[in-house]
């Protein structure tokens, strides 16, 4: 049976000689990209699965709903389009090869459900091609809604960044970001605890390359013992991993006021009040979601056509969110904006790209 050769009328073709046309001017004059694709209306979020919130390692096939999710409020939050992409895992290497060779389509990469400590190797090595900004919500994001948090919670507690005492619950790749992010804010007093309690130089015991960086960064006064030894007369409590039995004997005397940020994810442990307390519980004040950051973010450095997302681009961020809590709002239970504020991502967006 021979089947007839379906002939489309001339204006079905006019796509392809249009398309044909910007191929030339952009072979010719690349700087027209942006004018002429949607290059730079476009992020990729991507994952490998290895790193899914609460549950840890996932196929990458069983994280892609999570992804997806992100994607759909990228587009509602910050208005540019967000493509879900699900990688099979295998080295630092391959994910460094994947996302340098699409970086001709995309503007930006959003790393989601990635172990953390892989995350920042990739983000790095991607980074020096110069080519992609790569953003990560628990390295990138969290420590801007965190100094964003800090900054105003030592307002409302008549504190000075320079002179804060911080004590760090945590040890892992999201502490260290924290850390690096802190110091360039002038926070210098800064312990990180882990299982094994305060992370100092030469401490015995497990250890691997991010804790001897926080070692090496952290504990001006080389305190060791557990975090409730540790966080004792501390300015602020920043919990960022759930440690076992770390959190027992909460520690009976934060300076007052006292001000807790809790960004561990899914944990139930119930702690005591502070006068400043901010969280990842959508129910009470303060809530410190990822939403504050990322839709801003990623769109401002579509904006800028950056090709990397560098330590001014997340001060500025920290800065405009900070700065969306008016002086006659702020107070114990108004550190941070609601995520439903509706200049929010633009605020965000034109700081990073300015």
């Amino acid at each position: 049976m021979t089947t007839a050769r379906i002939e489309l009328p001339l204006e079905d073709h006019s796509y392809h000689i249009a398309a044909l046309e910007d191929c030339r001017t952009l072979t010719a004059d690349p700087g027209k990209i942006p004018r002429l694709t949607s290059r730079f209306r476009t992020v990729a979020v991507v994952t490998d699965g290895s790193g899914v919130p609460i549950q840890g390692g996932a196929s990458p096939a069983a994280a892609l709903p999570l992804v997806e999710a992100k994607c759909r409020l990228i587009k509602r939050l910050a208005g540019v389009e967000a493509l879900p992409l699900a990688v099979a895992g295998g080295t630092v290497e391959d994910a460094v090869r994947f996302l340098t060779a699409i970086a001709p389509s995309i503007g930006a990469v959003n790393l989601e459900a990635i172990e953390e400590a892989v995350s920042m190797v990739i983000a790095q090595r991607v980074a020096e091609s110069g080519e992609l900004p790569v953003y990560q919500d628990r390295l990138d994001g969290l420590p801007i809604i965190c100094l964003a948090a800090l900054q105003n919670a030592l307002k409302v507690a008549g504190k000075k960044m320079v002179d804060t005492r911080l004590a760090v619950l945590g040890g892992e790749a999201d502490s260290l970001s924290l850390v690096n992010f802190l110091r360039l804010s002038g926070a210098s007093d800064i312990v990180v605890c882990d299982r094994l309690g305060a992370i100092h130089k030469g401490r015995p015991g497990s250890t691997n390359w991010v804790k001897e960086e926080l070692a090496a960064r952290t504990n001006p006064r080389q305190l060791k013992g557990a975090f409730s030894k540790v966080a004792a007369g501390a300015d602020a409590a920043i919990l960022l991993g759930p440690v076992p039995g770390a959190l027992k004997e909460w520690p009976p005397a934060l300076s007052e006021p006292s001000i807790v940020l809790d960004l561990r994810e899914g944990s139930l442990e119930t702690l005591p009040e502070a006068k400043i307390q901010a969280s990842f519980d959508i129910a009470k004040p303060n809530f410190l979601g990822p939403s504050l950051a990322f839709p801003g973010i990623l769109k401002g450095i579509l904006a800028a056509r950056a090709k990397s997302l560098n330590a001014p681009m997340k001060m500025a961020a920290a800065m405009a969110i900070s700065g969306l809590v008016s002086e006659s709002d702020l107070g114990p239970e108004s550190v941070v904006p609601q995520v439903t504020k509706p200049n929010l991502a633009d605020a965000v967006a034109q700081a990073v790209a300015s």
